[in-house]
């Protein structure tokens, strides 16, 4: 189990370091950040800080992403509460007062915990104070009978009226009218003590450390499944960039890319776990069957009886079932029929969001032993376009009917289609997007014949 904490000027290093031994400190949380993280089965993450003027705010659907993949989420304090607050019921766990004011609806700006620090390096020393800090800090004071209730009323108001980038209790303190001196004094003297003291922010932080540290269960409703959307795939792949290259270097040099793409993709669809290509083909087809994609056998015009219409455009001639097979008769009679229903589900299908499964197909493609020749391969290319943009030749200057032209020299293919979907490539775009780097390659080099199973 590895903890990974995203931490800033809530609390002190030192002192969440005492609290969570072992936790990996990372810098206040950005968006990204929680993406290119690592956790997964065991592992809790627990965010703290995160920024949003700097930079973009942490994402809701990439903490989704993270409990996903198994990992435990867990908010305080700041953007943890927030965050934990709204994403309660996809099973992010809050923890504290802040946690419980977000929840609670008692506060809903995200100006409540906003505050200025230093940087990450500098130690992210606050500033200026949180408005979330001083509204606690007050209620406190006001049920000790330190402070009265018009006292709090007016330092509450000042410290909503002040931008967070100018919110000291210096400035609060010397320019709140009709407050009491005694109130003032007393706000002093508090908030000259270490913050733990008075600072919930601080008080939150630690409280939650110290419970992962007792390893106590948090609670949560847990989980409501969280869609998996076109950008938060996109920033997957930023994250990993690495993964997305490899699939596409696959893609466009292995000779036997072709039957490594049905293979992850008829498991995909029909949840198999069966390595023959023809035992999951069988299970495609009843599984088309069953789902209600072929057309009744009475009802059909279809020139070719054994396929849906708008099926056989993904089929090349050769590629259609015989004359006078019917979808509907036993798959055992016609290994064709079976055989192009698989070709025509993997070469339409597109994974969640309308995107290519990049990651079902990088953990196919890594243990393979042509997979080094393949990085290899990707390797040469992004050093020969380095290259080339020295000397001014860019790849924006790359037209679609060379990358074409290439791409069919490379597969040795007369058409694009079906080649173009059997190498799994969605359509032009996708080609156009993730095999354009490929093409000075491909052009100057002629680079040798690759298999991903070894030669």
């Amino acid at each position: 189990m590895t903890d990974h904490l995203y931490l800033g000027p809530s609390l002190p290093a030192e002192a969440a370091r005492e609290a969570l031994p072992g936790a990996i400190l990372h810098p206040p949380v950005r968006h990204g950040d929680l993406t290119a993280c690592d956790a997964g089965p065991g592992d809790r993450v627990a965010v703290v800080d995160g920024q949003f003027l700097q930079s973009a705010s942490v994402r809701h659907k990439e903490i989704c992403a993270l409990l996903g993949r198994g990992a435990e989420v867990y908010g305080a304090a700041s953007m943890g509460a927030l965050r934990a607050a709204e994403l309660g019921p996809f099973g992010m766990v809050g923890h504290g007062v802040v946690h419980r004011l977000y929840s609670s609806g008692l506060i809903d700006r995200d100006d409540e915990v906003a505050l200025v620090h230093a940087d990450p390096d500098a130690g992210a020393r606050p500033y200026t104070v949180a408005l979330v800090s001083v509204r606690v800090a007050l209620r406190r004071l006001r049920r000790r009978g330190a402070i009265g209730p018009a006292d709090e009323t007016r330092l509450l108001e000042a410290a909503r009226r002040l931008p967070f980038t100018e919110r000291t209790w210096r400035r609060l303190l010397t320019t709140t009218a009709g407050v009491s001196g005694n109130a003032l004094e007393t706000l002093r003297r508090t908030t000259a003590a270490p913050a733990l003291s008075w600072d919930v922010k601080a008080q939150d932080a630690l409280a939650l450390l110290r419970r992962l540290a007792r390893n106590l269960p948090g609670t949560s409703t847990r989980r409501r499944p969280a869609p998996v959307t076109t950008h938060m795939e996109r920033w997957r792949r930023a994250a990993y960039p690495d993964d997305t290259v490899l699939v596409s270097a696959a893609q466009l040099y292995a000779e036997d890319y072709p039957e490594l793409h049905r293979h992850v993709i008829l498991r995909l669809i029909t949840g198999s776990a069966a390595e023959d290509l023809d035992e999951l083909g069988h299970h495609a087809f009843g599984l088309a069957r069953r789902r209600g994609l072929f057309p009744s056998p009475n009802g059909s015009h279809n020139p070719h009886p054994g396929l849906p219409q708008a099926w056989t455009r993904w089929l090349d001639p050769e590629e259609r079932p015989r004359t006078g097979t019917t979808i509907h008769q036993d798959p055992a009679a016609d290994g064709g029929l079976v055989r192009a229903v698989a070709l025509v589900l993997v070469r339409s299908y597109r994974w969640r969001s309308g995107l290519a499964p990049i990651p079902a197909l990088t953990e196919a493609i890594r243990p393979l032993p042509g997979t080094h020749r393949i990085r290899e391969l990707a390797a040469a290319a992004d050093t020969l376009n380095a290259t080339l943009a020295e000397r001014g030749r860019h790849l924006d200057r790359i037209s679609p009917q060379t990358l074409t032209r290439l791409c069919l020299r490379r597969w040795k293919a007369p058409d694009l289609a079906p080649t173009l979907y059997d190498r799994g490539f969605l359509d032009l775009g996708d080609l156009a997007a993730r095999a354009t780097r490929f093409c000075p390659h491909l052009a100057l080099t002629d680079p040798p014949a690759v298999r991903l199973q070894g030669s």
